[in-house]
């Protein structure tokens, strides 16, 4: 039983999207950098909407800030 119709006629798939996946991985990594960095910044770092508040609460009482 051929996965829908792949056996009959073989499209390729992965070979048209990779700079499509490649952007998009790109475009995630820097969401993620940007994201970590805004929740670092003084008004929101020990805001307890934060999740990681706890964590730079320690941080700067282990740099004595």
């Amino acid at each position: 039983m051929a996965f829908l119709g792949f056996r009959r006629f073989p499209t390729p798939i992965i070979k048209p999207m990779w700079p499509f996946m490649a952007s998009a991985s790109i475009a995630l990594y820097l969401l993620h950098k940007i994201e970590t960095a805004g929740q670092s910044v003084p008004p929101y770092d020990v805001d307890p909407r934060n999740p990681r508040a706890l964590h730079n609460k320690k941080l700067k009482e282990h740099s004595g800030h």
